[in-house]
């Protein structure tokens, strides 16, 4: 069998395709294995506010992490606010929560990745008020 210009070719890009879907795939993977969330979380209170100010101290993120803002009271936890960010390696995220209309004036920040489980702790607290 007599194999044309275009059949080589053809085969050739075949070959590359794959080789780097391959390549991705374990890129991928390779993303996927990144360690314990490494983050600064400084708290302070200004003009009746509450502030959190949150600094990946690790690798990027492999994935997104929930910020969840919670109202505490005796014993309880009520979320106020959260939200999905994905922190690149020294990125740094800011909080401002108004705490004059809160029962307790009290509130914490716990940050839920979403590569591995880990068990609520608040990573900040603060009374402001």
């Amino acid at each position: 069998m007599k194999l044309t210009y275009k059949h080589v070719l053809g085969a050739l890009a075949c070959i590359a395709i794959s080789g780097l879907a391959t390549a991705s795939i374990a890129a991928e993977s390779a993303q996927a294995t990144i360690g314990h969330l490494k983050i600064d979380v400084s708290a302070n209170c200004k003009g009746g506010n509450a502030f959190f100010r949150v600094r990946n101290s690790g690798e990027a993120w492999p994935k997104t992490s929930t910020f969840r803002i919670y109202n505490m009271t005796k014993g309880k936890r009520k979320l106020i606010s959260k939200r999905r960010m994905r922190l690149k390696d020294g990125q740094r995220a800011s909080f401002k929560i108004r705490t004059a209309k809160l029962p307790t004036n009290r509130i914490g920040i716990w940050i839920k990745p979403g590569w591995y489980e880990r068990e609520f702790a608040y990573d900040a607290t603060i009374r402001c008020g």
